[in-house]
């Protein structure tokens, strides 16, 4: 499921606002309008395309209020890391480091 996230800055449940955009099972997309935390409303809106639905939250939530800010989806990020580690360990050519068993 392809997701992005934004989120207002704020940690207190009566003023947090998050917004995620993902791929819904029929292929549409689907906004979802969170307040409160996790616990908080939700509040859902359908689009027929990711374009779309990125565009309506960044003209109807993000214009709007200041603070907002995409969060870069974290789990991409650590697998990544991952695999530069264990490349790194292998060494560059891919091997046992030059060492002949």
């Amino acid at each position: 499921m392809n997701e992005r996230r934004w989120w207002n800055g704020s940690w207190s449940r009566l003023t947090r606002r998050d917004v995620f955009v993902h791929n819904a099972a029929d292929g549409r997309w689907q906004v979802e309008l969170r307040r409160g935390g996790p616990e908080g409303r939700v509040r859902t809106r359908a689009f027929e395309s990711e374009g779309d639905a990125v565009a309506w939250i960044e003209r109807a939530v993000v214009a709007v209020e200041p603070n907002w800010r995409e969060i870069v989806a974290t789990g991409r990020a650590k697998a990544k890391a991952r695999v530069r580690r264990k490349v790194a360990k292998a060494g560059p050519s891919g091997g046992s480091g030059g060492l002949v068993a």
